[in-house]
């Protein structure tokens, strides 16, 4: 039997006599389904369609990639190179590609060393293999060559700035600028060790060490001279010779000014800051009792406003050391004695004012203020007056007597500012009578001494905690 074959082609009209039924006519539809549309309707969805299908026709330009630049495109480790060789805080800002490649741990902290290590040619000897290579090691991956003192004022004042030189990163930078200072003062002078006291400044270092353990080491050199090396953790490093009875102090952190940004209480005064003002301020010397030569310079305009905000905040601890700060500093740079040509030491006005405002019945701050320069009270204003006045005590009694010596002390205070001002460098003059009233009426006590070596960090423990 013959399968038939279906061709496509045109259909052949059907016979009338086949059995299928005939077709509807097209007018005898059901009616129903969509509805025709208007013309106005026609009109504007041909219009819409039509501007979209032009939108779809028009081509949007695809954003070219990037392509690299040769510098770019080379190793991260010779980037490195050439950014530390360069020492410029620009060259991330460059790209983002060179900001990723630069901006890790290692780089940060060997800035940190370079900009913060006062690297002094040492007084004997050389460096040994053994020490050059810890150094290297220390400030890995950075081909060290010393800066002198403008090459890194600059250098620090540039990385201060930037966002990533954290108060954290830099106080945990801290024992390694300690490590350096020891090597460099100490082992790179020809002094050598018994194996009992290099395991003991190995442990030391290590903060292995036992709380019974002193921080004083001992060693000889070539000559058979005695030495003894003693170490104020994250302070200072001072080595003494015995036969010459000549002793050498070398700083930790060797710092050529104050950051502006923490001068001036950019994120307040929390806890982690005052732990690193104080490290800034006794490290950089400004603890003595008595003034000695400093090389840091201090923006003055800065520290007012920091200043301002410490007693905005009613923190005390902030207010003690920036005071410190600024009247050690202003007077290492303008006290003579006797007084011919040196400017007096005051503090703004305003804020004597703002601690009256912010804390009306503590005058601690207003206290604080008075340590550091009682010449600076305004005499004649009604605000203060009325305040020591509702004191009620022995403070407001003794300030109201303050303001109406004022003239006097101030002339006494202008020619002698050693021992004409009430208060100098923290200490009560017991030969000014407003002195030792204060001690006996305000503060019940016999004598107050310089407040430059009091501190509310405990380093000690700062370095255990590290």
């Amino acid at each position: 039997m013959l399968t038939p074959i279906r061709v496509r082609g045109r259909r052949k009209k059907r016979p009338a006599n086949t059995l299928s039924p005939p077709q509807q006519d097209a007018t005898k539809r059901p009616k129903g389904g969509r509805p025709l549309m208007s013309p106005a309707a026609r009109l504007t969805s041909s219009q819409s369609k039509t501007v979209q299908r032009a939108h779809r026709l028009i081509a949007k330009p695809v954003p070219p990639h990037k392509k690299l630049s040769r510098l770019e495109t080379l190793p991260v480790e010779l980037i490195e190179k050439i950014f530390l060789h360069s020492l410029n805080v620009s060259f991330p800002r460059a790209s983002l590609s060179l900001a990723a490649t630069v901006s890790s741990e290692r780089i940060y902290r060997a800035l940190i060393l370079l900009a913060f290590w006062n690297d002094l040619p040492s007084s004997t000897g050389t460096a040994d293999a053994a020490s050059a290579a810890t150094i290297a090691k220390i400030l890995s991956p950075l081909d060290y060559v010393p800066r002198d003192l403008d090459e890194r004022s600059a250098l620090q004042r540039a990385i201060t700035r930037c966002k990533w030189c954290t108060v954290h990163r830099l106080l945990h930078r801290l024992p390694d600028l300690m490590e350096l200072t020891i090597r460099r003062y100490w082992h790179d002078a020809g002094i050598t060790m018994s194996d009992d006291q290099q395991q003991g400044l190995n442990r030391f270092l290590a903060r292995e060490e036992r709380d019974d353990e002193p921080s004083v080491f001992h060693g000889t050199d070539n000559a058979n001279n005695h030495y003894t090396l003693s170490v104020s953790p994250l302070i200072s490093v001072t080595v003494t010779c015995h036969e010459t009875a000549t002793a050498r102090t070398h700083r930790i952190l060797s710092i050529t000014e104050f950051p502006e940004r923490v001068l001036r209480g950019e994120d307040g005064f929390p806890s982690e800051t005052m732990i690193y003002l104080e490290t800034l301020r006794i490290a950089s010397g400004f603890n003595s009792p008595e003034l000695t030569e400093t090389q840091v310079s201090v923006a003055r305009d800065m520290l007012q406003k920091g200043i301002h905000v410490a007693l905005i905040e009613n923190n005390a601890d902030a207010l003690a050391s920036l005071l410190k700060i600024d009247e050690y500093h202003f007077r290492c740079k303008n006290t003579t004695v006797p007084a011919t040509n040196g400017v007096p030491y005051t503090i703004p006005a305003g804020h004597f004012r703002t601690a009256v405002r912010v804390a009306r019945r503590d005058p601690a701050l207003f206290q604080l203020l008075v340590r550091a320069s009682a010449e600076s009270v305004p005499a004649d204003d009604s605000e203060i007056t009325q305040w020591a006045m509702d004191l009620d005590g022995p403070f407001g009694r003794w300030l109201l007597e303050l303001m109406l010596q004022l003239p006097q002390r101030i002339e006494a205070a202008n020619a002698n500012p050693v021992d004409g001002a009430v208060f100098y460098l923290g200490r009560a003059n017991g030969q000014v009578e407003l002195a030792r009233r204060y001690l006996s009426e305000v503060l019940g006590v016999e004598q107050l001494g310089t407040w430059m070596e009091e501190s509310s960090c405990d380093l000690e423990r700062q370095w255990r905690a590290l």
